[in-house]
C-alpha cells in the first residue's frame, strides 16, 4: 500500500535516517528495534492527482511493545493493518471520517483519494506532551510543507490543536476539527466537527468538478 513516488521521495529522507535527529530534533527517538520511527502516514495509493482528501494529524503515538520496523514499508504496512482493522479508538475514529467523506467507497478506495500524514513524523519524546518549536517546525518546513504543495489541489482537514498550528504555520489552509485520538477525540462537539468537515469537503468537490466541467 505504497503512496505515489512523489509522495515516497519526499518521506524517504526521513528513513536515511534524518538529519534533523542531530539538531533540531535531538530530543526525538530513532531506535527502528523499538518502533521510532517517522510514521504514520499512508494513502495516496494511486496518482498525486488523485488525492481529493488530506488529513493531517499532531504525532504518532507511542510505538507498541511489539512493533519494530526495518524500513519505510513496514511502517506502511503497520499503519495500514491498524487502519485497516480498526486496532485503537484512534483509528476506529479515521476510519469514521473516511466514511463521512467517501460512504460509498471501500477501505482501498479511500486510500488512493486520501492521503493521511503527521504534521511531526516522530512520537512525542512523552506521549501527549508538547514537542519542542525547533522540532515541529523543523518537520513541518523539511516533509509536511513538500507533502501539502505537492498536494495543492486536495482539501485539507486538520485534526486538532497541535495539527492546526503547525499548519498555520507553513501557510497552509485548512479546515479545523477535533483530533481523532484521546484526549480529544472524547470532547463534545468532536463528531460534529468531523461531519462538519465531512460537508466541507463533499462541497468542495462538487465546486471543483464544475469547474472542470
Amino acid at each position: 500500500m505504497k503512496p505515489c513516488r512523489e509522495l515516497l521521495k519526499i518521506i524517504e529522507p526521513a528513513y536515511a535516517p534524518c538529519g534533523n535527529f542531530l539538531g533540531a530534533c535531538s530530543s526525538l527517538r530513532w531506535a527502528p528495534e523499538e518502533g521510532h520511527v517517522p510514521r504514520g502516514f499512508l494513502g495516496a495509493t494511486g496518482t498525486a492527482r488523485e488525492v481529493q482528501l488530506v488529513l493531517v494529524f499532531a504525532e504518532p503515538g507511542n510505538p507498541n511493545e511489539t512493533e519494530k520496523h526495518q524500513s519505510i514499508d513496514t511502517a506502511l504496512e503497520y499503519t495500514y493493518q491498524c487502519m485497516a482493522h480498526g486496532t485503537d479508538l484512534f483509528h476506529r475514529n479515521v476510519r469514521h471520517i473516511l466514511n463521512l467523506c467517501f460512504p460509498n467507497d471501500s477501505f482501498d478506495r479511500q486510500l488512493q483519494k486520501t492521503w493521511m500524514t503527521e504534521s511531526l513524523l516522530c512520537s512525542a519524546p512523552k506521549e501527549g506532551d508538547q514537542v519542542s518549536a525547533s522540532a515541529w517546525r523543523t518537520c513541518s518546513m523539511c516533509y509536511l510543507k513538500p507533502q501539502l504543495d505537492l498536494l495543492s489541489q486536495a482539501f485539507v482537514v486538520a485534526l486538532g490543536h497541535k495539527a492546526q498550528a503547525r499548519l498555520s504555520s507553513i501557510g497552509i489552509p485548512f479546515f479545523a476539527a477535533f483530533a481523532a485520538s484521546p484526549p480529544g477525540c472524547n470532547f463534545n462537539g468532536a463528531r460534529d466537527s468531523w461531519c462538519k468537515a465531512a460537508v466541507a469537503f463533499q462541497a468542495s468537490v462538487s465546486i471543483y468538478r464544475s469547474i472542470e466541467l
